[in-house]
């Protein structure tokens, strides 16, 4: 679809990337927490595990470490260039989440951390992703919750700066006004440990993305018991994201 090159051509020009050698060595660390004990008290070494999604490779370089016998997707290449550069181990495939290239129930795991929301169609990324996990086996699903002020902040103010974006005066303007502050703010949570191009693709990644959804509990519960899953846990503030992990019910 249109908009899926438009995200597409935007995660290639600005990937979520912000890991510095620093936190490269630390990994673990720029785990989501609930993914590491996700990972931890639910997956053996020698699983085989999927990140779809997986952007420059923060958590599948965790998940290689961690000893999964790991996969990763995404659909823009630039991303799928950094990943592999981090996580040399895993298999890699460009393909579209919406219409994933790969057999049925292959999977122990499935992770989709911060993807589905960036799709053009949630519910049928949702879908795609729980075809894919061995009866049972586990899905991982991160996503942007509908009672954050992230949403007011996408919604509302983000139609402008998005316009302001595409024209190069709006940019200069986002840039010298903007983006400091955010940058400021940045730096301050993170002690002092983000970087400028860090600071720069979390805000393409969060306001400039074409596309971002938000989804209540109940939305994503419903879908998985379509799907034959059943919830097993559930982080409902992480950040902007709620996190799920369902297991994939025998049929």
């Amino acid at each position: 679809t249109n908009l899926q090159k438009k995200t597409q051509a935007h995660y290639n020009k600005a990937p979520f990337d912000f890991l510095t050698a620093k936190s490269e060595r630390r990994i673990r660390d720029y785990q989501p927490v609930p993914f590491r004990d996700f990972v931890d008290e639910l997956l053996r070494p020698g699983d085989k595990v999927i990140d779809v999604g997986c952007g420059p490779g923060r958590g599948t370089m965790f998940l290689v470490q961690a000893g999964m016998d790991t996969f990763a997707v995404d659909l823009s290449v630039e991303s799928i260039a950094l990943a592999k550069k981090r996580a040399p181990e895993s298999h890699f495939i460009c393909a579209s989440n919406l219409d994933l290239p790969i057999c049925s129930g292959f999977f122990d795991a499935v992770v989709s951390d911060g993807v589905m929301h960036h799709t053009p169609d949630a519910r049928k990324s949702f879908s795609e992703n729980a075809r894919l996990v061995a009866a049972g086996g586990y899905l991982y699903v991160g996503v942007y919750r509908r009672n954050g002020y992230y949403y007011y902040v996408y919604t509302y103010i983000g139609p402008v700066v998005r316009w302001l974006e595409h024209r190069r005066w709006g940019r200069a303007l986002i840039f010298s006004t903007i983006f400091p502050i955010y940058y400021l703010v940045h730096l301050l949570k993170s002690r002092g440990q983000r970087t400028l191009v860090g600071a720069k693709n979390f805000f393409y990644d969060y306001i400039i993305t074409p596309q971002a959804t938000f989804h209540p509990k109940e939305e994503i519960c419903n879908w998985a018991t379509d799907e034959g899953l059943e919830l097993v846990s559930y982080d409902g503030n992480v950040g902007n994201v709620h996190a799920f992990v369902f297991r994939k019910l025998n049929p």
